[in-house]
C-alpha cells in the first residue's frame, strides 16, 4: 500500500463530528476554521483530505486573518466540484491515472488509426461557399473563441509577446487585435442575421 493510499484510508474511517477539539480527519489549521465553512464546505474540505490535498490547508492562518480569502477559496473549489463531471474527487482520480500512465509510457491514442476526415472543399463567391459562410454566422452567436497563449517571440527576434507581433505591415496592428476586431465583426454579422437585419 503507497502513501498516499494509507493516508486516504486513514481519514476516510474518520468522522466528521471528531473536529470539535481541533482532532480527527482535519488538520489543525483547517479544524480552527470550520466554523466559517457551510455544511457543504466542509463537506468539500473533508474530501479533500480523504484524497490527500491537506496541503492545501497547512498554512491556514487562525480564524479572523484573512478570513475572506479562505471563503472565496472554498467558493472556487464549489464551482470546480460542480462544473467537473463527477465532481473534484473524479478530477483528482483522472487525474493521478493520467499521472501514472504517463510515468509508465502508456500511449492514450493505442489501438486507434489516424484518418483524414471527409470536408468539403470551398471557392470563394461560389454558392457553396455562400451557404456555408451563411450557416456559420448564423451559428457564431452561440460559439466560444479561445486563443491558446503562443509564448514570448524570443527565437524570432521579438522581446514581446507573439500576440503583440504585426500581422501585416500596412498599419501594424497586430495579431491579437485583428483576431479580436474579427470576432467582433463575426458577432454583429451574427446578431444582425439573428433579429433579421442581415439580408
Amino acid at each position: 500500500m503507497t502513501t498516499v493510499e494509507s493516508t486516504i484510508k486513514t481519514f476516510s474511517s474518520l468522522n466528521v463530528d471528531e473536529v470539535d477539539d481541533g482532532e480527527g480527519w482535519a488538520s489543525p489549521p483547517l479544524a480552527k476554521n470550520l466554523g466559517l465553512l457551510s455544511a457543504n464546505q466542509i463537506e468539500l474540505a473533508r474530501m479533500l483530505i480523504e484524497e490527500a490535498q491537506q496541503h492545501l490547508f497547512a498554512h491556514w492562518p487562525e480564524p479572523g486573518i484573512d478570513d475572506e480569502k479562505k471563503k472565496s477559496f472554498f467558493d472556487q473549489v464549489e464551482k470546480l466540484d460542480t462544473s467537473y463531471p463527477g465532481g473534484l474527487r473524479s478530477y483528482i482520480h483522472n487525474a493521478r491515472q493520467l499521472l501514472a500512465d504517463s510515468k509508465a509510457g502508456k500511449n492514450p491514442f493505442d489501438g486507434f488509426t489516424p484518418s483524414v476526415p471527409a470536408g468539403e472543399v470551398l471557392s470563394f463567391g461560389e454558392e457553396n461557399f455562400i451557404k456555408f459562410e451563411e450557416a456559420g454566422i448564423r451559428e457564431a452567436c452561440d460559439a466560444a473563441f479561445v486563443l491558446v497563449a503562443g509564448g514570448l517571440g524570443e527565437r524570432l527576434g521579438y522581446g514581446g509577446i507573439k500576440l503583440a507581433l504585426p500581422s501585416e505591415t500596412t498599419t501594424g496592428t497586430c495579431f491579437l487585435q485583428l483576431y479580436v476586431e474579427s470576432i467582433l465583426a463575426l458577432q454583429e454579422a451574427s446578431c444582425k442575421q439573428k433579429e433579421g437585419k442581415f439580408f
